[in-house]
């Protein structure tokens, strides 16, 4: 049997689409990503255990390294989380949890910077260094509610970026 016309004119491939380079390019993206992400998580391990070996006779340092490996682990991990909600869980769900991500993020986000605040400013000689050390630290942990919470990225139309839309 012959090809009705009931079923339609062919659809034109979208712009960004050249029949099959998408998949195999997304693919590469994906392959590039996940090399990257081993790599620096390779190194950051690297640096730990290197510090750690040179803490090994002071505990109190074996543990500040040891939670601070563990909160910078926990806020990559909600990171990558949240940009994958971002782009590609429906708006229906995806408001309560991108603000239970956004939440965690924040929560991390503040242990992390309170736990090397206190660390670093322990290390200070002087009163005024140690408040200095604590102002900085709130002036960025500011910056990172500002970009965690007030960000428009929610608004960005992926269309402006060459994104298909989802």
């Amino acid at each position: 049997m012959e090809p009705s016309a009931a079923q339609g004119p062919p659809v034109a491939p979208v712009p960004w689409q050249r029949l099959d380079q998408e998949p195999r390019r997304q693919e590469g993206r994906w392959r590039a990503r996940c090399a990257l992400q081993l790599v620096a998580f390779a190194g950051v391990t690297a640096a730990f255990a290197a510090a750690a070996y040179r803490a090994r006779h002071r505990p109190r340092d074996i543990a500040f390294l040891a939670v601070t490996y563990w909160l910078v682990a926990l806020l990559l991990c909600l990171v990558e989380k949240l940009e994958t909600l971002r782009l590609d869980a429906s708006p229906a769900a995806r408001e309560t949890e991108l603000w239970r991500v956004r939440l965690a993020v924040w929560a991390v986000a503040m242990a992390l910077g309170n736990t090397v605040a206190w660390r670093v400013s322990d290390a200070m000689p002087f009163l005024a260094l140690k408040l200095a050390v604590w102002g900085v630290t709130l002036v960025v942990l500011g910056f990172a509610y500002c970009f965690v919470f007030r960000s428009k990225a929610s608004e960005c139309r992926d269309e402006e970026h060459g994104h298909p839309s989802s």
